[in-house]
């Protein structure tokens, strides 16, 4: 993993740890330097935009849902988020449209995964995986603490939480860099949230191992994905090759 990753996840935890702390403001500037460092991400502006919300200073979360928003359009945390905000403001008009819009985007989703809302319980179980999955890479268990990882990205992506299921592959990748499996996650989650020049790169990336370590079965679906999103870029349609 590049440094710039490390550096990103590295201001993200610190933000969640001083916010657990009841340290609002050293959160919000470990979520600014974290926001800084992932120019696309839109986690960290949520995540600083409910500290802001917390802090009962609803303009500043507005600003910050807003750098959310026009990194993630689709973020429905960050809707959410500033729909309690424009509450709080007493924009009562405003906050309605917005949450109606809100609660499309989520029935969309819902309808285009066939899954249902994120439950307590299902919640729960995600998290356990990067919990096992931490303990593993703690205890030097690198197979098994990337495949929790990696159990937890796809629980995420299925429940449409997308920055979420980045960053657990991310921390899958740290554990073992060359999971091949977990590459093919990133490529259809950058997809998915239209990062189209990352996913390209994930996917020559792909390629590239392949043609070191052939799998018929993993040469097939990057065929398949290549095939998919090939108007993006002609090295996608060079990869996806003659399909019926």
């Amino acid at each position: 993993m590049d440094q710039g990753s490390v550096r990103y996840r590295e201001a993200l935890r610190r933000g969640h740890l001083a916010v657990a702390r009841g340290r609002p403001r050293e959160a919000i500037a470990h979520y600014e330097e974290a926001a800084r460092l992932a120019e696309r991400r839109a986690l960290p502006l949520v995540s600083m935009g409910s500290v802001y919300l917390q802090m009962h200073q609803p303009r500043e979360a507005i600003r910050a849902f807003d750098d959310a928003l026009e990194r993630a359009p689709g973020d429905t945390d960050a809707l959410h988020g500033k729909v309690a905000a424009l509450e709080s403001l007493g924009r009562s008009a405003d906050a309605h449209a917005l949450a109606q819009r809100a609660a499309e985007l989520q029935a969309m989703e819902r309808a285009g995964q066939g899954s249902s809302a994120v439950t307590d319980e299902r919640r729960h179980e995600l998290e356990r995986f990067i919990a096992d999955g931490e303990q593993a890479r703690m205890a030097g268990e690198l197979d098994r603490a990337a495949a929790a990882f990696h159990a937890a990205a796809t629980g995420y992506a299925g429940e449409g939480a997308l920055d979420a299921a980045i960053d657990a592959c991310l921390r899958a990748l740290e554990s073992r860099p060359g999971a091949i499996d977990v590459h093919f996650t990133m490529a259809h989650l950058y997809l998915r949230r239209g990062w189209s020049d990352l996913a390209v790169q994930r996917v020559k990336l792909i390629d590239h191992r392949l043609g070191i370590d052939a799998d018929p079965r993993r040469q097939a679906a990057l065929q398949a994905l290549a095939h998919d999103y090939r108007a993006l870029d002609p090295a996608l349609e060079d990869l996806a090759g003659p399909r019926a």
